[in-house]
């Protein structure tokens, strides 16, 4: 795209926006590109230069929770799984990252699903978020999900069971094959159909059940704007795309939204009527009382 096609696209997406009541963001690996973090696919993806993984990573830990404990301790992991750990270590939100924070504190997006285990939205101030393939800041018990913090990026000993049911516990982050927790999955399907519009903010949209929610989202009626630097198999579906990199076309959208105006939904603070009770009165952009496995923002934790 052009300078001019992406100004035009940016404004078009503004619009949208603004003229929306529940606007969900959901994020992918392009969006971390500009912190350091490598792509899975395309040119100077993990999986391209290393090869595709192995999809049977799940069932290794569930044959032999401890051999797959110690191979963690002796760094013999995949290659591709060692340079990501690399990166993400050093990693630091962009602005990219910044914007999307700065567009929910402002009421334009009501939450973020992402695929990413980074933490970065998190450490630029994102508070409504559905982390969908889990945080590299913690574990989890396989069997009843419960989750403790994650003291270090690198294993120095195996992870104890479970001190609620005794399972055994591995990283939050989903493996190859490990179904998605429900309570997860819950979080996400509900944030989609809450949505009349949908930002889809790098990611290929080719990862189920991650990459079928905007599709979901779509089949709602919901309006679709991408951000990406090429295309993907959502392009044609979309009322909106702004082909460029998230870092870019994310400031230059809040820019545009300032400009704009007040969201349709109003602004975080400002009360209105509960529809079921209109004796009470909700905050736009604040999040439901207990939501299920929306994480509230914490420090930048275990590196």
């Amino acid at each position: 795209m052009s300078t001019a096609d992406v100004s035009s696209a940016i404004s078009a997406a503004a619009q949208h926006i603004a003229s929306s009541e529940y606007v969900v963001a959901m994020t992918g690996a392009g969006i971390s590109v500009e912190s350091g973090i490598p792509p899975f696919r395309g040119p100077d993806g993990l999986w391209t230069k290393h090869g595709t993984p192995s999809h049977n990573g799940y069932q290794r830990f569930l044959e032999d929770p401890a051999a797959w404990w110690r191979r963690e301790m002796e760094r013999s992991v995949e290659p591709w799984v060692a340079e990501l750990r690399r990166a993400v270590r050093n990693a630091r939100p962009n602005p990219g990252h910044t914007a999307l924070a700065e567009m929910e504190r402002a009421g334009y997006v009501r939450s973020v699903i992402t695929q990413n285990i980074d933490g970065l939205h998190t450490d630029a101030g994102t508070e409504n978020i559905v982390e969908i393939h889990g945080s590299r800041r913690y574990l989890r018990c396989v069997e009843c999900g419960d989750k403790t913090p994650r003291t270090s990026l690198f294993a120095t000993e195996p992870a104890p069971p479970c001190n609620v049911c005794g399972g055994p516990v591995k990283y939050d982050s989903v493996l190859f094959g490990e179904p998605i927790p429900p309570r997860v999955m819950e979080s996400a399907r509900e944030e989609t159909n809450r949505a009349d519009c949908v930002l889809v903010i790098g990611s290929s949209s080719t990862v189920r059940p991650a990459g079928g929610l905007p599709r979901i989202a779509r089949a709602n009626g919901a309006k679709l704007i991408e951000v990406n630097t090429s295309g993907t198999r959502l392009t044609p579906v979309c009322d909106v795309v702004i082909q460029a990199p998230a870092a870019i076309a994310l400031p230059a959208l809040l820019v545009e939204l300032r400009q704009v105006g007040v969201p349709r939904g109003g602004l975080p603070g400002t009360p209105e009527p509960d529809e079921e009770h209109p004796e009470h009165v909700r905050f736009p952009g604040t999040r439901p009382q207990n939501p299920p496995e929306r994480r509230r923002r914490r420090g930048p934790g275990a590196e």
